[in-house]
């Protein structure tokens, strides 16, 4: 049986849409051209990321858009390669 989860936090930063369930603590980011081909999952610990998988690196505007949700993202998951700043 699928899980099925209220994404009750949602916003869209540069080409990324993130959505974010509060009382499961799990979230997700795709790319609004390539969907799920270029997104990825995300975990959460007391609003704090903890973990993602989807791609090496989460992308900046994912970074930004979690921390405009209310949430809290660990400097050691930010993408120092990427241009743009966060």
């Amino acid at each position: 049986m699928s899980e099925i989860m209220n994404f009750d936090k949602k916003t869209i930063c540069g080409k990324y849409e993130v959505q974010i369930s509060t009382l499961d603590q799990k979230g997700y980011f795709e790319d609004e051209s390539f969907g799920d081909e270029q997104g990825g999952g995300l975990w959460f610990e007391k609003k704090s990321l903890i973990d993602y998988d989807g791609m090496a690196c989460l992308p900046n505007d994912v970074i930004k858009a979690v921390r405009e949700l209310g949430f809290t993202v660990p400097r050691e998951f930010e993408n120092h390669t990427e241009k743009n700043e966060v």
